[in-house]
């Protein structure tokens, strides 16, 4: 599942690549609209374990975790909307789509395979922080940006301490 995941992610940076090529305010948006999805979907899979009567001894740790994860992906939207990367209709169009899509996929993922969900989600937040990081060899002054691609990597360890905690 590790390989599919590499290649389905490969595929749709190459289509984010194409339709953003020089908006780069834009696609931090619409990336940070996706980002915040995952955790979505985490927390309602644990919840709905809790409810079954299906809570593991990780649980409450993970959803802290994924909530404070999904709040500060909050905080890098706002942050993108205050620069107007949510300006264009068409942007608002294909990010509200595809994160409702993405919600529901996670939400399977999760549920069926967890390990398999922090995966590609890892890999997500680790092209986050390249993507904000090749930004940022042009716009060194844009402290704001270097911060959210810190926190990105940051995600991406947390990904990969919670898959530890699936073992």
């Amino acid at each position: 599942m590790k390989k599919l995941n590499t290649v389905v992610l490969d595929f749709s940076i190459s289509i984010l690549d194409y339709l953003y090529r020089g908006r780069d305010i834009q696609r931090f948006w619409v990336l940070e609209v996706i980002a915040r999805a995952p955790y979505f979907s985490f927390i309602s899979v644990l919840h709905f374990k809790e409810s079954l009567g299906l809570r593991g001894d990780e649980h409450t740790h993970l959803m802290k975790e994924h909530f404070w994860q999904s709040l500060n992906e909050t905080e890098h939207l706002e942050e993108m909307e205050s620069r107007e990367g949510d300006k264009h209709w068409i942007d608002r169009f294909f990010a509200k789509h595809l994160v409702l899509f993405y919600y529901w996929v996670m939400v399977v993922y999760y549920l069926v395979d967890p390990m398999d969900a922090y995966d590609i989600n890892m890999k997500i937040e680790k092209h986050a922080y390249e993507t904000y990081s090749k930004y940022l060899a042009y716009h060194p002054e844009d402290t704001k940006i270097a911060e959210i691609a810190q926190d990105e990597l940051n995600h991406a360890k947390e990904l990969q301490h919670a898959m530890m905690l699936h073992v």
